[in-house]
């Protein structure tokens, strides 16, 4: 029996083209929200080292934490 209706997309290489971009296009998304993630939490430590610092230096000093 022949086929009445053709095949949506036809060309399994612009099929593959079109799914490997969604793809990369998800993990690019992923991987931007991974670094805004560690991002924050480089931001987070930052602020606890300096109230470490702020509390473990004597008042009046003016040493400062070499980084």
């Amino acid at each position: 029996m022949p086929n009445l209706f053709e095949p949506l997309n036809s060309d399994g290489h612009k099929r593959s083209v079109i799914y490997h971009a969604a793809r990369l296009t998800l993990l690019h998304d992923r991987m931007i929200k991974r670094f805004e993630k560690v991002d924050d939490a480089a931001d987070r430590v930052q602020a606890a080292a300096e109230m470490l610092a702020d509390v473990v230096r004597p008042a009046g000093s003016t040493q400062t934490l070499r980084m």
